[in-house]
This record gives structure tokens, sequence and C-alpha cells, in this order.
């Protein structure tokens, strides 16, 4: 059975770790299709001058492609993998924006929201990606139907989908409301839940050694579909050998069959981590770091009790009791190194002393000056992104 994939086909840049490629949902999803050996038909929207690294990369992959002609292919550009991205041009903000309508029909269809073009799907089993955390378009309202429709989205994207917070009631709500017959939420580093009129259950994440989040959820969405929709496996074990597909992805930036010898991290659910979050903010970097470590934890549902925000500068008499007071509340440290500031360095020296996990995030210095710190156990990652999810593996396993 063919699976028909619709979806973008965009420029992506990253500054760190560096990036620059020619991708999106679509392409993305495609290609993992075809390392799972099943035939592609692609759908998408293209300008002339990334059209032949389309061409090349289909070619390459075996994928079949009679891409829509645009006028100029969108680009997402980066700091980092959790950055949110600047887009050109400006998205359209309404279906009535965009001039471009594909049509798609088969057995198994993988449907992506588009940017650039209204796309509307028949199918015996369809899987749908909205890929609009800030306004999901509902799949009853593309022009699309579904015999069996199965909705593959993230946190955010659920809860404008359903107006619940909690991710359990979230992908319940999903399937109570008859949206879909299968509802999978992705939820990053706490792996993805998956429900149906039977019930629900949880499919773990697996570590690696690295984490390149850009496109992971494209991997997760295109394996899902050709274990669900073209090889009708239950949606359970399709969710885990997608999240098997995506760690690999993650570790090797590669679409390429995964390894089933992973750690699987387990969520113990419960309360929400406290995390402390540890580094100097003294100039206008440093600052920007602090707060975009503090965006991205919370992203991961830490709780973050952060110097910056919830003591601020101060004399010592002022700020060192609160500053301790965090630190044994907390269930983990993350810190920035790099500068090796003393308040930081003596934080993580008391954060290990009381037993406390130890993230440090260090780019710029020398493996020399860091020799306590590998001694004392702390993880140093070299990547943020990496940083993060050990963070959230370290506080919840």
């Amino acid at each position: 059975m063919k699976l028909e994939v619709v979806g973008g086909t965009y420029v992506e840049r990253c500054q760190f770790p560096e990036w620059n490629e020619v991708f999106g949902s679509g392409l993305r999803a495609a290609a993992v299709a075809r390392t799972l050996n099943a035939e592609v038909n692609y759908h998408t929207c293209i300008c002339s001058d990334q059209r032949p690294a389309l061409d090349a990369r289909c070619h390459e992959l075996g994928i079949y492609t009679s891409p829509h002609e645009i006028d100029r292919t969108h680009l997402f550009e980066y700091v980092h993998g959790l950055s949110t991205p600047n887009i050109f041009p400006t998205a359209p903000v309404s279906s009535a924006e965009r001039s471009t309508k594909i049509e798609v029909e088969g057995e198994a269809v993988m449907a992506f929201g588009m940017l650039e073009a209204n796309v509307s799907v028949r199918g015996k089993r369809v899987v749908y990606d909205p890929q609009n955390p800030h306004d999901p378009e509902a799949f009853s309202l593309t022009g699309s139907s579904a015999d069996s429709l199965a909705i593959v989205c993230n946190s955010a994207e659920g809860r404008r989908l359903t107006n619940c917070v909690d991710p359990v009631q979230i992908a319940e709500h999903l399937i109570s409301s008859k949206q879909c017959e299968v509802a999978v939420l992705k939820c990053g580093s706490r792996g993805a839940i998956v429900s149906t009129i039977e019930g629900t259950e949880r499919v773990p994440a697996y570590e690696t050694k690295s984490v390149w989040p850009i496109g992971s959820g494209d991997v997760f969405a295109g394996a899902f579909a050709v274990h669900w929709a073209v090889h009708g496996q239950d949606p359970v074990e399709a969710a885990r050998l997608a999240s098997l597909h995506t760690a690999n992805y993650c570790e090797t930036k590669r679409v390429s069959p995964p390894s089933e010898d992973r750690k699987e991290m387990v969520w113990n659910g419960g309360q929400s981590k406290q995390v402390y979050l540890a580094g100097p903010f003294f100039s206008m970097p440093q600052i920007w770091l602090i707060n975009e470590s503090l965006r991205a934890l919370a992203s991961q549902g830490f709780k973050v009790f952060s110097p910056l925000h919830h003591v601020g500068r101060g004399a010592a008499k002022d700020v060192y009791a609160p500053d301790i007071a965090g630190i044994e509340k907390c269930d983990l440290v993350f810190a920035c190194v790099d500068g090796l500031d003393a308040g930081t360095l003596f934080e993580i020296g008391y954060a290990k002393a009381k037993e406390k996990p130890v993230v440090a995030f260090v780019q710029n210095e020398k493996q020399e000056d860091l020799k306590m710190l590998e001694g004392s156990e702390c993880f140093l990652e070299r990547d943020f992104v990496t940083a993060i999810y050990r963070a959230s593996w370290a506080a919840h396993v």
C-alpha cells in the first residue's frame, strides 16, 4: 500500500548547532516512510530556487513527487533547536490568504498543515498533524474526510484544539469529542500519550547521547503513519516504534532505521519537579541565556527557581539566604557555566554536597577548568538543547 504524504518543504537554518538544509515536515516524513520501505507519493509546494534540492533528495530516496510551484519557499531560522523560529516570508494568518490548494486521495495518507497551501485529503486511514501551535486547524474544517483518523499533535496544538491543559485530558478529549479515533499527543522528553476508545496509554521517550529536535515531530508522525496507516499496527505499538525512530533521528540528525537497544525514559508523573537555574546575570548576553534557559526548562514541565527572577541583585545579606533555600528545595540544578562565575560554582558545589543532580551547560571553557565538575559527576553538556533534555531525564527517572 502506498503512503500519500502531503506537507511543507522548507529551508531550515540553525546557528547552534549549525544546520542549513532543505527539508520541512512533509519531506522529512516522506523520507522516514522510505526508510521503512513504504512506497511514497509526496505532495508539496516549492519555488524554482529550491526545486533542485527537492528533486535530488527525492531521487536519492525513491520518492515520487510532482510539486506545486510557488514564488518563494519559506525559511525557518533558529538560534537553537528549542528557540521559536523566525519565518520568512511571514506566514499567512488564515486559509483565505493561501492561494494554493492541494487535494489528495488515497488508502493511507499522512497530512500536515501547511503555511503556503490549503490541504484537503480523503482516505481510508489518515494521520493528521496540524503543524501550527498558535492556531491549529481542526481536521473537519479542512474539507477533509477519513474512514479512520489519527491526530498526531504536540501539547500546544492539543491545548488549542481542546481547551484542556493536562496532557492526558487533551488526548482523551480528542477521542470523546469524536474528532478522531486515535489521538497521539507528543510530549517531548516525556514521550507520548496514545488515546483510543479503549483507553489511554503512555509511550516512553528513549535516551540519546545528544538531542537534535528540529524535525523530530515530523519523524514521529511519518513513522507512526507507516506503522498504523500502511501496516495496520496497533496504535500504541505504532507510537512506540515511532518514538524509537525519533530517538535515532535526534541523536544522529539522520533519517535511518532505529535500534531497539535504547534505554526507555519512563516518566514517573506526579508533581512537577523544581529546578534551580544557576548562572551569572551581569550583562545582556548572560541575562538572555538565563531567560532562554528558563523558558526552555519550563517547556519541559519544570517549576523553575531563578535567582535573577525570584531574588534579583542585592547585597550578600539579601541574596544568600533565599538562594540557598532555593537550592535546598530543588530537585535538580541547571547551571550556565561559561565564564566560571564564582557564585555559580559555589551553587554547584553546594548542590552536590546536598546530593542534588547538576546539569552544566558550557560551550567555551577548557576541559582542564572543568575537572571538579566532571569529577563530581555533574552532567556536562556543550549543546544547549541536549543540556535541557538531560535535565529533564535526570529529574524524572
